[in-house]
Parts: structure tokens; C-alpha cells; sequence
């Protein structure tokens, strides 16, 4: 039964001769201690209420600063994470960018390499073709020579031959 502080205050006691009527008072009382009960019932729960409000409250705030400092802790890792692919990526480009070089710089070695090569057996191709040229020139006089000769004998032996008969 609730009761409210204005029925208590308006509840009218009798009065009698010596005072107040013992038995509306008694009643009062006990009206007044009920609702006492009620209320301290009421403010024990609401006690109890407010301290596991106020653990979870704690635990919130707990679990927060977890959160804070966890997400806190992510993007740190997030930034390093970043700055670590930065660092290698450039460290990537920049052995990329030395291989790229040293492979011109062998291409252009070796580019160099086959010009003197093909210069050297350019070289070789004319000296060959010039002693080929002497070779065959100095067979070519020679055959001619012979051939001059044999036609000298030719022409001598036909004499002989003319002489003879």
C-alpha cells in the first residue's frame, strides 16, 4: 500500500479529551511505518539497481578505454604498416631503377663489344678477300705463264714436227 506524504499530513486524528485518539494514532503509525518500510524497500532496490548500474558503468568505461587504446593501437600499426610498404616499395623501386641500369649499362657493353667484332671481321672478310685475291692473281699469272709456255712448246714441238717430216 503506497502512502503519500500529503495523506499522511492530511489524515485527521480525533481528538479527545487527553489528546489524540490512541487508536487513530496507532493507525497513523503504523501507516507511516508501512510506507517507511515501502520506502526503504523501494530506496534499497533503487541502491542496489544503482550500484550494478554503476559497476556497469565502470565496466563501460573500462571496456572504452580498451577500445581507445586498442584502436589507438591499430592505427599506430596502421601508420607503421603504411610506412614500412613506403619505405619498401621505394626500397624496390630504387634496386628496380640499379638493375634497370645495370642492365643498360651491360647492353650498352655488349652493344659495344659486337661493333668491335663486327669491325674486327670486317677486317678479316678483307684481309681474307685480299689473299684470296693474291692467291688466286698470282695462280691466274702463273697459269698464264704456264699456259704462254706450253703454247711456246706447242709451237716448238710443231716445228720440230714441221722440221722432221
Amino acid at each position: 500500500m503506497k502512502v503519500t506524504p500529503l495523506e499522511i499530513r492530511s489524515h485527521g486524528i480525533k481528538k479527545s479529551f487527553k489528546g489524540y485518539a490512541v487508536k487513530e494514532v496507532e493507525d497513523l503509525r503504523d501507516m507511516a511505518a508501512e510506507a517507511l518500510e515501502e520506502a526503504a524497500k523501494d530506496i534499497m532496490t533503487l541502491q542496489e539497481k544503482l550500484r550494478d548500474v554503476s559497476e556497469r558503468n565502470r565496466e563501460y568505461a573500462a571496456n572504452e578505454n580498451i577500445l581507445r587504446e586498442t584502436i589507438t593501437t591499430a592505427q599506430r600499426m596502421v601508420d607503421d604498416l603504411k610506412t614500412n610498404a613506403r619505405k619498401e616499395a621505394e626500397l624496390v623501386i630504387t634496386e628496380a631503377r640499379l638493375q634497370a641500369e645495370e642492365i643498360v649499362r651491360l647492353a650498352q657493353s655488349r652493344a659495344s663489344q659486337v661493333q668491335d667484332d663486327i669491325y674486327r671481321l670486317r677486317k678479316q672478310r678483307k684481309e681474307l678477300e685480299a689473299s684470296i685475291k693474291a692467291i688466286i692473281d698470282y695462280h691466274s699469272s702463273v697459269f698464264l705463264t704456264e699456259e704462254e709456255e706450253a703454247r711456246k712448246a706447242d709451237e716448238e714441238t710443231d716445228k720440230l714436227k714441221y722440221f722432221s717430216k
